[in-house]
């Protein structure tokens, strides 16, 4: 568990094809043999290269999780798993990192070219002006979850995959009420997913989804979050009131994140295009970002 948690924390369908160059002995492996042998550790993520590295005996791996690849490295028995970076002694470089750097780059460009179909090249055009192309991955929203809590009554419809336990997003929570405050034509839909690593988050986030109007709701996850700004460990845990009406309701959401790649919290989601954005982003940052996609 631990070892997937290492994995999803340096990443944010698998086609079976041969690695065009060899190990020791002259052996072959194939992406699906390494995805195979990873299975238990590696999560969403999925193997989509396999090549030698520069050290004889080890294979380079490249695993992918949403729109980011990282290269790893495996013995040629597939038995064990390298998670470093390989260092040039005489040219004092890390060859990890540069093959971390042109991976991220091509990984980009391809972003570019789904972001251009997406939204056309006009907007694409605009968030990279705006720097923002970085910020913005691709995700599934065909089975989204319905919204646990719901603040404001626009028609723009952002949903913000949430942890009531997470400080980060007790940062951009605040962001989000400062943009309500100054517009009235989004709508931010709470879908909560708590993380493994906040032992009240499941408890919270069930005691909140068993409340019967979003006024109560909206109550208690501000309350949370108030409480973690101020480090107040009573208030949190006054609020974990695990739930069994709402449980299957959290771990739907839980599922559906995993299942798209999204491994933190707090996460924007604008639905009509898939765009997701990562982290506690400032009001002005979003605010652009609901403009632009909006």
């Amino acid at each position: 568990m631990k070892l997937k948690l290492f994995l999803a924390g340096i990443l944010t369908a698998c086609v079976t094809t041969f690695a065009a160059e060899t190990c020791l002995g002259g052996s072959k492996v194939s992406t699906a043999e390494v995805q195979k042998a990873l299975s238990g550790i590696l999560s969403n993520a999925k193997v989509v290269s396999v090549s030698n590295s520069p050290i004889q005996g080890l294979y380079e791996v490249v695993i992918q999780s949403g729109d980011r690849k990282v290269p790893i490295y495996m013995d040629c028995n597939l038995k064990y798993l390298v998670n470093g970076e390989i260092i040039d002694v005489n040219k004092k470089v890390s060859l990890t990192r540069e093959r971390f750097q042109q991976l991220q780059s091509q990984a980009n460009s391809e972003k570019e070219v789904k972001l251009a179909k997406i939204l056309g090249k006009d907007k694409v055009e605009m968030l990279k002006k705006e720097g923002l192309i970085e910020l913005i991955s691709i995700v599934d929203v065909k089975s989204l979850p319905k919204p646990n809590v719901t603040y404001g009554n626009g028609n723009n419809v952002v949903y913000v995959l949430t942890d009531p336990q997470c400080p980060f997003c007790a940062k951009l929570h605040k962001e989000i009420e400062k943009i309500l405050s100054s517009r009235k034509d989004v709508k931010f839909e709470m879908i909560f997913y708590p993380l493994p690593m906040h032992n009240h988050a499941k408890g919270i986030s069930e005691n909140i989804e068993c409340q019967k109007d979003n006024a109560t709701k909206q109550n208690m996850l501000n309350k949370s979050f108030d409480n973690i700004l101020s480090r107040n460990e009573s208030g949190i845990s006054a609020l974990d009131k695990p739930c069994t009406n709402s449980k299957s309701i959290i771990e739907n959401n839980i599922k559906f994140a995993q299942s798209v790649g999204i491994n933190g919290t707090p996460t924007i989601i604008f639905p009509k295009k898939g765009i997701a954005v990562s982290g506690a982003i400032s009001a002005e940052t979003l605010n652009k970002l609901i403009d632009i996609l909006k």
